[in-house]
């Protein structure tokens, strides 16, 4: 495809990363000689990713977090343990200031459990990053869908899917106020004269008694350079799509091919539309793990030195994670038997959408599943040189309606330097991709919608309405208060009956 045909449309790059010490998305690929992801317990590896992915004008390094690990395939975590996936966690949190002082326009996407973490120490913990990134930080929102995590966590099993989903959207509203609602812009004084450092009247307490949180308190930390950081979601269920037409400015979206993702994309910029704001504010990052090469003949050199390392089982476990679905009960090499157990018609669909991207590779079996999970499991990973992948960006750009892509890795930091070195100056070649950061040394909300001095909400978008000054109490709080009320009104108080008079013997 020439450069005249290619779409208009600018698209982002993001680094796909994870804590883990070893591989994340790719198991065993830390038994490539060239790989440093065992380093990852160091900083230096840190501060090298931040240069490298600067140096390719890289949007922002999202950070997958995740709390403890798979433990579904064969009821125990053994297989993610022997292949080195998602164990030894660093925390992304306390790295992020350091990429960032070695760099001036690179971004930081990060995961934080609206489940798990209290809305006051997220607030505080973003608008912390926020300053000392100087704006460069996205909230990945995610409800965790983990039991492992639940328990390790203190819970005794996971909240249903779409209650967590309630509970997450009442969690906005508290964050919002926290964010948007406390500080007014000139609360911050520091004025000699008048010994006034922060000016009491220009800084609200927050009261927020909801049907899930309860918050009393003025928010701990000044507004940030973004006051409310990027907000980056994930979800396609009905709930997750109604969350992020509502909340989310950048959606990280599956899908192996173009067909199975573009109507979720359609779907959620109409629903965003339907609620007043830009469908195009909305930014669709899908996962794409590419092996490149500067030749075919390099390209599948790499491929075929990654499927040696590849660890199936660890595939078959991490699969077993996402889904729910223990499949240890599968010999490895035999041919998947999948009949009416629990479990069987959801493997049997996932087969199906990979064999639509590997073409017909024989009778499915454990292995084979497994080494496609272990290689971007539900990533397409397109091999070759940086045309031919440039061709695949190309076609989910057209197809899908996707504004960039999450690019996860299998060697650290080869990978990294292959999308740096091969796959961006044919992308910048194209004009697909910008020659530098739009804003340099800009927030990440300036360099998402290339326009300086954007560094806050859109005015279109629902947290707009928490700015100081408006007194908006929330959507959910409103609707809880009215729901109360009615409650009261339909059935008397406790107090109320028993201050009544008795008449024989009753109330």
């Amino acid at each position: 495809m020439s450069p005249s045909q290619t779409p208009k449309k600018r698209i982002y790059l993001n680094f796909f990363e994870h804590g883990c010490v070893g591989s994340h998305m790719s198991p065993g690929q830390w038994r490539d000689p060239n790989d440093k992801g065992k380093t990852k317990d160091r900083l230096a590896y840190w501060l090298n990713l931040a240069r490298i992915a600067e140096r390719g004008k890289i949007s922002f390094i999202f950070f997958a977090d995740s709390y403890s690990t798979f433990d579904i395939y064969g009821g125990n975590a053994d297989a993610m343990l022997r292949c080195g996936s998602q164990f030894a966690v660093n925390d992304p949190m306390v790295i992020i200031p350091a990429m960032a002082s070695v760099t001036k326009s690179l971004g930081f996407g990060v995961t934080g459990s609206t489940t798990y973490l209290t809305p006051y120490l997220l607030a505080r913990t973003f608008s912390s990053l926020d300053h000392l990134t100087e704006g460069r930080v996205a909230w990945n929102i995610v409800t965790s869908h983990s039991s492992s995590a639940a328990k390790a966590l203190g819970y005794d099993k996971v909240v249903p899917h779409d209650e967590r989903y309630a509970q997450a959207d009442e969690y906005m509203d508290v964050v919002y106020k926290l964010w948007e609602s406390s500080w007014a812009d000139d609360a911050v004084r520091f004025d000699k004269e008048t010994r006034v450092a922060f000016e009491p009247s220009k800084i609200k307490r927050i009261e927020h008694d909801g049907k899930y949180h309860k918050v009393s308190g003025l928010a701990q930390m000044h507004p940030s350079p973004q006051r409310t950081p990027v907000l980056f979601q994930a979800g396609t269920s009905k709930s997750g799509r109604s969350f992020a037409a509502k909340h989310a400015e950048a959606i990280y979206i599956g899908g192996l091919v173009p067909s199975q993702t573009a109507g979720s994309v359609k779907a959620i910029r109409e629903e965003a539309a339907s609620r007043g704001r830009d469908p195009a504010s909305l930014k669709f990052f899908v996962g794409i793990s590419p092996i490149l090469g500067k030749t075919v003949e390099e390209a599948q050199a790499k491929y075929k030195r990654a499927v040696e390392n590849s660890d199936p089982v660890g595939g078959l476990a991490q699969f077993s994670g996402y889904t729910g679905i223990d499949l240890s009960r599968f010999p490895l090499d035999d041919v998947f038997e999948l009949k009416d157990a629990p479990g069987d018609n959801a493997v049997h669909s996932f087969l199906d959408n990979f064999s639509k991207v590997v073409g017909d590779i024989g009778p499915w079996t454990p292995r084979k599943l497994g080494e496609i999970m272990a290689l971007g499991g539900f990533h397409p990973a397109p091999v070759g040189t940086p045309e031919m992948v440039a061709d695949v960006f190309e076609q989910w750009i057209e197809e899908a309606d996707v504004d960039g892509f999450n690019i996860a890795y299998l060697t650290a930091p080869g990978t990294h330097e292959d999308v740096v070195d091969l796959l961006v100056p044919e992308l910048q070649k194209r004009g697909l991709m910008w020659q530098d950061y739009e804003v340099e040394g800009g927030t990440l909300r300036e360099n998402l919608y290339s326009t300086k001095g954007s560094s806050k909400l859109r005015d279109d978008h629902y947290g707009h309405k928490f700015q100081y000054g408006t007194d908006f109490k929330g959507d959910n709080l409103i609707e809880w208060e009215e729901e109360k009320r009615r409650k009261a009104e339909e059935s008397p108080s406790k107090k109320s009956r028993e201050e009544a008079p008795i008449i024989n013997g009753k109330h």
